[in-house]
C-alpha cells in the first residue's frame, strides 16, 4: 500500500514519508507540489531516534541529526568527505563539489535583512577556504557539539572562525537518483537557508533540487557553492 505526502511525494510507508521524510497528514507546507491529493492519511506510530530516544518530528533527529529514511533508519557514521584534489573532467561531466568560503555579499544581505543587532557578528578577516567533493548518501551541514555522544557533520562550520548563525544541523545535501544531481533540505534550523542570495528561505523539510553554480547560504556569512568538474 502507498500514499501520497503533503508534498506530492508517493510513499511506501505510511508514517514518514519515504522521499522527503515530513509526516503523512497535516496541512500542506508551503512550497509542497501542487496538485496532489492525498490516496489515504494514515497516522502512524510515534518513532523515536534509536540514538538518542528524540521523538521523531521529520525527517531528521532534532537532537543529533539521525536520518530516519536512509540506510532504513539505521544510523550511520558520517563518512570522511574526500578533499578535492584539483581540476575535474570538462565542465558538466565531472564529480559535483561543494566549496565552502565567507562570502560578504552575503553577509551584507544579511545585515541589511536583520538590521543592527546582526553588527554585533563581524565578517572574519581570514577564512580557510575548503573543497569538498559529495559523494555518499548524505552530506550534513552545521557544527559539531562541544560535549555529547553525536557524531559532528561531514561539512563542519564550528570554526574558527566560528559562524554564529550556524545550527548544529543547518542543512543537508541529498543526492538525487533520478539525474545524479544533489538537492538540499534544511531540517528545522534556527536562521534559515537561502540560495543565491535570495531574501526567503527554503521550506523547512523540503527537498529542494539544485543546479550547477547555485549558491547555498547559511548563517552569517557562510556561503555553499554546488559545482560539478
Amino acid at each position: 500500500m502507498s500514499v501520497t505526502c503533503r508534498q506530492g511525494h508517493v510513499s511506501e510507508t505510511t508514517d514518514f514519508c519515504d522521499e522527503c521524510g515530513v509526516p503523512i497528514g497535516g496541512d500542506p507546507v508551503p512550497g509542497a507540489l501542487s496538485g496532489a491529493e492525498p490516496d489515504e492519511v494514515v497516522e502512524g506510530p510515534t518513532q523515536v531516534c534509536p540514538v538518542c530516544g528524540t521523538p521523531r518530528a521529520g525527517r531528521f533527529c532534532e537532537e543529533d541529526g539521525h536520518d530516519f529514511v536512509v540506510q532504513g533508519g539505521v544510523a550511520s557514521p558520517p563518512a570522511a568527505p574526500a578533499v578535492g584534489t584539483g581540476p575535474g573532467p570538462t565542465s558538466g561531466t565531472g564529480p559535483w563539489t561543494v566549496t565552502v568560503d565567507a562570502d560578504r555579499r552575503y553577509y551584507e544581505t544579511v545585515l541589511a535583512r536583520e538590521g543592527p543587532d546582526i553588527a554585533a557578528v563581524t565578517f572574519p578577516h581570514y577564512y580557510p577556504r575548503t573543497e569538498l567533493a559529495l559523494a555518499g548518501a548524505e552530506v550534513r551541514i552545521g557544527r559539531r557539539r562541544v560535549n555529547g555522544s553525536a557524531p559532528p557533520p561531514q561539512i563542519d562550520l564550528a570554526g574558527p572562525p566560528l559562524d554564529p548563525g550556524v545550527s548544529h544541523l543547518h542543512a543537508v545535501l541529498l543526492p538525487r537518483p533520478d539525474d545524479g544531481g544533489w538537492s538540499v533540505l534544511d531540517p528545522g534550523s534556527t536562521n534559515g537557508t537561502t540560495i543565491n542570495y535570495g531574501d526567503d528561505p527554503i521550506a523547512l523539510d523540503t527537498v529542494v533540487p539544485l543546479h550547477e553554480g547555485d549558491r547555498v547560504h547559511v548563517g552569517a556569512f557562510t556561503t555553499l557553492l554546488i559545482t560539478r568538474g
